[in-house]
C-alpha cells in the first residue's frame, strides 16, 4: 500500500550509516586490552590485600574477645 521498496544501493548506504566506526586499529585494540587487563589485575590484587588486612583485624579482635572470655571463665572455675 504505502510501502516503498528500497533498492540495493539505498540499503547499502543505510547499512554503512548504521555501522559502528572503529576508532583504533586491531593492533592498538589488542594493546589497549592488554593494558586494561594489567590495570584490572592490579586493582584486584590491591582490593584483595585490603580485604585480607580487614580480615586480620577482625580476627585479632575476635581472638582477644574469646581469649578474655575463656580466661575469665577459667578464673571463675578455679575460684570455686
Amino acid at each position: 500500500m504505502g510501502e516503498e521498496k528500497k533498492t540495493e544501493k539505498e540499503m547499502g548506504t543505510e547499512l554503512k550509516e548504521l555501522a559502528v566506526p572503529m576508532a583504533v586499529t586491531p593492533v592498538e585494540h589488542i594493546k589497549l586490552l592488554e593494558r586494561i587487563n594489567a590495570m584490572d589485575h592490579k586493582v584486584e590484587f590491591v582490593a584483595g590485600e585490603l580485604w585480607q588486612r580487614q580480615g586480620e583485624k577482625i580476627g585479632l579482635t575476635l581472638g582477644l574477645l574469646y581469649g578474655a572470655m575463656i580466661g575469665l571463665f577459667t578464673y571463675v572455675i578455679f575460684l570455686m
